[in-house]
């Protein structure tokens, strides 16, 4: 035990927090609207994996679908680097991942899909007090699928 810590205090970790399912809410935390720029963006996280499978289900928030594998994500606002099995990619470059990763082991059973997204938030164009996820890739899949070669245009 360090001077500086007191006997109650744990130890600090400088490695990775382990979480089951890593999404904008566990990695982030709660958006506010006051937070984003005027005509900006709020940088929340980057996520990034290679997975080899995909789960889906249904909660109170209606159906669901996710990336499961060897993922990891950043809180771009606090440093902290998160790992999971399962990473969930919001809107349309989600569900066009997730896509691509199933079209791909139709091919090959054995296909996984690395991935690399930063997340971003942005005040609703039509409701001022919502927000809208933008979600940009900052790597080429490895699976070679159309709709995600359209992606790289």
């Amino acid at each position: 035990m360090s001077k500086k810590q007191s006997k109650t205090e744990a130890p600090s970790s400088s490695g990775p927090s382990v979480i089951k399912k890593l999404s904008v809410a566990t990695v982030f935390g709660p958006i506010k609207i006051k937070d984003i720029p005027d005509g900006g963006e709020l940088q929340i996280c980057r996520m990034a994996g290679v997975a080899t499978a995909t789960d889906h289900g249904t909660s109170a928030y209606g159906d669901w679908r996710a990336l499961v594998g060897e993922c990891a994500a950043t809180n771009y606002q606090t440093g902290e680097v998160f790992v999971g099995r399962s990473v969930f990619v919001p809107g349309a470059m989600g569900d066009a991942l997730i896509d691509a990763l199933i079209a791909a082991q139709r091919e090959d059973a054995g296909a996984s899909l690395k991935f690399c997204v930063d997340v971003s938030a942005k005040v609703s164009p039509r409701d001022e007090n919502k927000y809208e996820y933008i979600v940009r890739p900052v790597i080429e899949s490895d699976v070679k699928n159309e709709a995600m070669l359209l992606l790289t245009l």
